[in-house]
């Protein structure tokens, strides 16, 4: 009689294999190190500083295939492109400035000293482009599109491509006011009455332009503040002085 064959042993499960490369660790957290660790990890972190002076880590964004920092840029893993400075400091609501001892804000990358006052400069982080001084009478203001807004602005009815076309197209009087500023802010870079009494061009704005917004930033009648002209006198007034009948309509209640 033949041997009754054997069961098979069950195969044993095979052993787990060696790694063949090393496992990367977890990513760094660079923002939970201290800037003297930082640059323990010169590929994901980097070492910057707050306008306070204050250093600390944070992640590389690679800048975003930046070589150097354009105007406007901010953050610090790249140094500013040659010809720019980068600065901090914004202006207040009255003459002083503020110089940004805030938590978490950053020198920015400005073109100070071209002779151009743009829409990221002021007097308190770009002085020698931006303050008026004894070398300095009026200022040469710059925004971002100076041929005036863009179209499609919901701010400029369409068909307008003049700022004095805000007045002719337009009766009610916020919205006169908006179209007002969006060009200033077009062409200047700025929306402050103030601050624009000092350029040296306000073109293609007149200063019938300049009063009529000046007049139109005021409080109305029933907000009349304690002291000063309202919007309804400093209108009245400029109507009387100009006597242009465009403007009876913003008069009319």
């Amino acid at each position: 009689m033949p041997p009754i064959p054997s069961s098979p042993s069950p195969a044993r499960p095979s052993e787990p294999s060696a790694p063949t490369a090393t496992r990367r660790l977890a990513d760094v957290w660079c923002e939970g190190l201290s800037p003297e660790r930082c640059g323990a990890f010169p590929e994901e972190c980097y070492a910057a500083t707050y306008c306070d002076g204050q250093r600390f880590c944070t992640s590389r964004r690679r800048a975003r295939g930046r070589t150097c920092g354009e105007e406007g840029y901010y953050g610090g893993e790249v140094a500013c492109c040659e010809g720019l400075v980068a600065r901090c400091a914004k202006k207040t609501g009255d003459t002083t400035c503020n110089d940004e001892r805030d938590p978490e804000q950053q020198p920015m990358c400005l073109a100070c000293g071209d002779g151009v006052c743009s829409t990221l400069e002021q007097r308190c982080n770009c002085p020698e482009d931006c303050a008026v001084g004894e070398k300095r009478r009026k200022i040469r203001y710059r925004g971002s599109n100076p041929e005036g807004p863009r179209q499609g602005d919901p701010n400029v009815p369409q068909g307008a491509t003049r700022p004095d076309q805000c007045l002719e197209f337009l009766g009610d009087a916020d919205r006169v006011h908006n179209c007002l500023r969006a060009w200033t802010w077009a062409v200047l870079g700025r929306n402050s009455w103030d601050e624009l009494q000092d350029a040296d061009s306000i073109s293609p704005l007149t200063p019938f332009d300049l009063k009529l917004m000046r007049c139109l930033s005021l409080a109305q009648g029933g907000r009349r503040p304690r002291s000063g002209p309202n919007r309804e006198s400093c209108l009245q007034a400029l109507s009387q002085s100009t006597k242009d009948a465009r403007l009876d309509k913003l008069l009319r209640r």
